[in-house]
This record gives structure tokens, C-alpha cells and sequence, in this order.
């Protein structure tokens, strides 16, 4: 098989772009570079381009040549998203459009990659993929990313009621795993460095908000079996099961890295500004995935421990 892995040098792209060379596929990677380093795929076998998903023409001569398309491109998180905003809309808008376009037009499957920042304000959790998107307002800048992916799932649907096209969907709760940035507020390794060097950790709110964290691997594992087994037309939810507050994270790495670590509490406001409201709870229902042969491996605290062994290793603190 000849994948189109947009955001393939990113750190979920970088995995899975990984896995399909050691699975024996060939992969082509498209990468503006603009939050991952250039030579992260150097000689691994995948032919890296250098350029964007709002080019419709390079979209059009890499969706030609080959078989899938993985669309994986987007604004890195909620803290870039609410610095680029137009960026982020153009992408998720126009740069989705030109691989839904062109993909259609050439008989193509494509598997997207949204978020479970879809959901927005959950107020009932697990969420499965058919509850409600609540969204505050758009005075609020910190929905940004939420709106943006939400658009591109949209824009997803549309195509494939009217167009036929081969797309599905899937939601991503929180990846964590080798190679994920600290410099762009993912908390997983940024509580590991600090924790490694034995600095305040910095829980923002009063750290009750909870998330449920997944392991990359187990990520790309839904991914494959979506891409193999999914519909097209349908929206999966890829996640873990165990749901930890962002303090008792913060306790659980200090802990896993016997550290001298102290919490230290910041305001939201200090950090994002007004423009900023907090989700407070996002825990998936992956029953609908299960369902296809879905089974995380990885618990939380395994997945820490290989993190926390990988930046050790690498002294990348």
C-alpha cells in the first residue's frame, strides 16, 4: 500500500509513518516542519516533502500517487491554535477540502485525524461519538481548536454524503508518548522535565479537571484497525480507559521519577489570558471501536515509565 501521511514528521505521524515502513508500505510524508525537526524521518525509507495541505496543486500530485491518504496536519494544540487562529481555520478548512477534492475526484480513501475537543463543555462522560458538541463563545479564543476540527469533521461529512468520498473519521483523546514536544503546553512532558530536574511542577487551575491519556502505540493500533475494519462516513473515538486529574498526574510522575518536585498552582488567566475557558473532563467511550477488535495495551503507568525512560535516555530534558 502507498500512504499520504500529512503531518507524518509530527509526533503521532511519526509514529505511525514508522509502523507502515516496518509493515512494508511505502510512505510519503507531507510536513511543513513548522513544530517538528526536519530530519526526524531521515533514513527510515519514507520520502519526506516539504510543503503544505493548502496547496492544491502539490495535494493534487501526491494524492495521484497513492492509495491513502492519512490527514494528520493541524495546529498543534489549543495554546498555538489560540495564537494562529487563521492558520489553524485555513488549514482545517481549505486544506481539508483540497484532499477531500482531490481524493474524491481520484477514488481515493482518506482516514482523518480529528479531537476530542470537538465535544467541547462535556457534561456527560464517558462521551461517546454521538453526544453533543457544546462550544462557548467566540469571544472565548481558546475554542479555536475545538471550532477548527469540528469544521474539518464537517467538511469530512458533507463529502462523503455528496461526493461518495471514502472518509472516516477519527477523535484522538490526549496521546502521550516518545518524541511529543514540551514547548507547545503538552503537559505529559512538560511535568516529566520538570520532574527530571527536580523543578516546580506548574498545575494550572486548581488541577481537578481530568483528562484520560493514551499511549501513541495504542493510538496507532485504532488508526490501523479503523483504516482495515471502519466505515466510511463513521466517527471513531480513539482513547484510553483511566482518567486521572491533571494534580494526581502531576503526584503520579513525581512519584514514577522519585523526584523532589514540588506542585505549584498557576492561575488559567496567568497563562492563556482571558480569552480562555477549561474543559473539565474528557474521558472517551470506545466501545463503537472495540467493537471492530480495539484493545489498549498500555496503562498509564506503563506509559509514563517509557516516556520518562525514552527522555532519560536521550537526556532530552
Amino acid at each position: 500500500m502507498k500512504y499520504l501521511i500529512t503531518g507524518g514528521n509530527g509526533f503521532i505521524g511519526s509514529h505511525l509513518t514508522l509502523r507502515l515502513l516496518i509493515e512494508g508500505h511505502k510512505v510519503t510524508v507531507l510536513d511543513n516542519f513548522f513544530t517538528s525537526p526536519k530530519g526526524r524521518l531521515s533514513n527510515t525509507g519514507a520520502n519526506v516533502i516539504e510543503g503544505s495541505v493548502n496547496d492544491e496543486n502539490l495535494i493534487n500530485s501526491l494524492i495521484e500517487n497513492c492509495d491513502h491518504v492519512i490527514h494528520l496536519a493541524s495546529i498543534v494544540g489549543v495554546r498555538l491554535a489560540m495564537l494562529y487562529g487563521i492558520d489553524g481555520l485555513k488549514l482545517s478548512c481549505q486544506g481539508t477540502e483540497n484532499i477531500l477534492k482531490h481524493a474524491s475526484r481520484l477514488n481515493k480513501k482518506v482516514l482523518v485525524t480529528s479531537s476530542s475537543a470537538i465535544y467541547g463543555k462535556i457534561v456527560s462522560s464517558p462521551v461517546n461519538e454521538e453526544a453533543d458538541s457544546l462550544i462557548g463563545c467566540s469571544s472565548k479564543s481558546s475554542w479555536l481548536y475545538s471550532i477548527s476540527k469540528l469544521a474539518e469533521e464537517h467538511m469530512c461529512l458533507a463529502y462523503y454524503r455528496e461526493h461518495s468520498t471514502k472518509v472516516k473519521i477519527c477523535r484522538l483523546f490526549n496521546v502521550i508518548g516518545p518524541n511529543q514536544s514540551k514547548h507547545y503546553g503538552m503537559v505529559v512532558p512538560n511535568f516529566i522535565s520538570c520532574a527530571l530536574k527536580n523543578e516546580p511542577i506548574q498545575v494550572y487551575g486548581d488541577g481537578t479537571h481530568t483528562r484520560t491519556f493514551s499511549y501513541v502505540d495504542d493510538i496507532i493500533d485504532g488508526i490501523e484497525i479503523i483504516i482495515e475494519n471502519g466505515k466510511d462516513g463513521e466517527v471513531y473515538n480513539i482513547g484510553g480507559t483511566e482518567e486521572i486529574s491533571i494534580l494526581e498526574l502531576a503526584k503520579r510522575i513525581i512519584n514514577l521519577t522519585n523526584s523532589s518536585s514540588a506542585v505549584e498552582f498557576v492561575p488559567f488567566s496567568k497563562v492563556f489570558g482571558d480569552n480562555f475557558e477549561e474543559t473539565r473532563q474528557r474521558k472517551p467511550d470506545i466501545s463503537k471501536l472495540c467493537n471492530l477488535g480495539y484493545n489498549p495495551k498500555y496503562s498509564l503507568d506503563e506509559a509514563l515509565l517509557k516516556i520518562i525512560s525514552v527522555i532519560k535516555q536521550r537526556g532530552d530534558i
